[in-house]
């Protein structure tokens, strides 16, 4: 009975199956940004953006925006490689989120999927080195009003094929953004679930899935899976930032955060805490 209760702690905690990595770009490297794990959610959030940092002087610039990254980590210190392509696997990465502000007049803020590639093996190891080349692509949702209709949502970047999330636009509120990469077929496809609306794309090939270079065809090789929130126009007056709250995270359909991922209190941690609340909760009753 207590093997039971403590295989439902199995699961990775939420704070050590994600590591965060802020200013990706840091047109305000001063901003006020801040990231927690409370109440089962990852809230990452940028909040004041004046470009009034101190010395040095390149704290005080103020560029276009400021990115901020999450990734997918099996030991809690760095982001985790996934080779699908290596053995024809099948891997599915599902966020839900919301932004705030929404249904602004210009586009604020912006968060979603993130797959961040590196090249290699496809390019021979010289061209790789140059500037440590990565390729990342992402999977959007915007801020904007956009005249009532709310804010953008689609795919692109990288080596990910585009797609418009047909038609679909943001509003405000929890919006479940699908990735799924079949390695066998070479090809990405993408999900909204957004209110009693569910859009899902073609399956699609990525940039050169055709490559035959070692040994290919290739579709996506050595890549990190996560989500990013970045806050735009900070050159242009946007002082109050945003802030992006993911509360579902799913690899696989397995819960890496939120209800189920073996957090029993909450706290960010899956720890003795987790045990002993499951432990004199157990025989309860199936009411509690």
């Amino acid at each position: 009975m207590i093997l039971t209760a403590c295989s439902a702690l199995t699961a990775l905690a939420s704070a050590q199956s994600i590591v965060v990595r802020p200013y990706v770009w840091h047109d305000d490297a001063s901003s006020d940004f801040s990231a927690s794990f409370n109440n089962g959610c990852l809230t990452l959030s940028d909040t004041s953006t004046d470009c009034q940092g101190a010395s040095p002087d390149w704290y005080s610039q103020c560029g276009w925006g400021n990115r901020h990254y999450w990734f997918l980590s099996m030991d809690g210190i760095s982001p985790t490689f996934f080779d699908p392509d290596s053995n024809g696997s099948f891997l599915e990465l599902e966020v839900t989120f919301n932004l705030t502000p929404v249904m602004q007049a210009n586009r604020t803020v912006e968060a979603g999927l993130i797959v961040l590639e590196r090249p290699f093996p496809r390019y021979p190891r010289d061209v790789n080195d140059q500037g440590n080349w990565w390729a990342d692509g992402v999977f959007m949702v915007a801020n904007e009003a956009a005249g009532g209709n709310g804010g953008e949502i689609a795919a692109f970047g990288g080596r990910l094929p585009f797609w418009g999330g047909s038609g679909v636009r943001y509003q405000g509120g929890p919006i479940t953004l699908v990735f799924r990469y079949d390695g066998q077929q070479k090809k990405v496809q993408y999900e909204v679930r957004y209110g009693s609306t569910t859009a899902t794309s073609p399956w699609l090939a990525p940039g050169d899935s055709a490559s035959t270079y070692n040994g290919g065809p290739h579709g996506l090789r050595y890549f990190q899976l996560g989500g990013y929130l970045q806050i735009n126009g900070i050159n242009q007056g946007n002082t109050a930032g945003g802030t992006a709250q993911w509360c579902t995270i799913k690899l696989n359909g397995k819960t890496i955060l939120g209800l189920g991922s073996g957090d029993v209190n909450l706290d960010g941690c899956v720890d003795d805490a987790d045990l002993l609340t499951t432990l004199f909760n157990f025989g309860t009753g199936c009411g509690n």
